[in-house]
């Protein structure tokens, strides 16, 4: 009866462990890409619930004058990584150009508002921001 040599076993340990150390490597990376897929989910959400607190409101709503508001990270509850900016402005409603929001309800009896929110955040690992955007228009009822 024969048995294994030492190079033998020191060939098999070599390719086990060369094959450990590929499969352990696959799980940071995919850990980070759970992690990425979270984060921009957490966006879409943030940046829907923002949009629907805004199109629930009457037209003529302070909330809704043309502004730029910005919730920088670490101000919205429970998303420290997550920073939202929200602009309101007036559009013509035949091209959708900006307008001047002080138009004459007789030249423009149906005025528009935009809506844009868009949310930014950081990876841990990532220098970069990311973001998502969403836009609405308002138009008076």
């Amino acid at each position: 009866m024969r048995g294994f040599t030492l190079v033998e076993v020191l060939i098999a340990i070599f390719l086990i462990t060369v094959g450990i150390v590929g499969v352990l490597s696959v799980f940071p990376l995919g850990s980070q890409t759970v992690k990425s897929a979270q984060m921009a989910s957490q966006a879409v959400n943030l940046a829907g619930a923002k949009m629907e607190e805004l199109i629930s409101k009457s037209y003529s709503d302070p909330a809704l004058s043309p502004a730029t508001t910005t919730e920088d990270y670490a101000t919205i509850a429970d998303f420290a990584f997550h920073k939202r900016v929200t602009r309101v402005s007036c559009v013509h409603r035949s091209n959708l150009s900006e307008v001047s929001c002080s138009y004459d309800q007789l030249v423009d009896p149906y005025p528009m508002k935009k809506v844009e929110v868009t949310v930014f955040w950081k990876q841990l690992s990532a220098i970069t921001e990311k973001k998502v955007k969403a836009v609405s228009l308002i138009s008076k009822r």
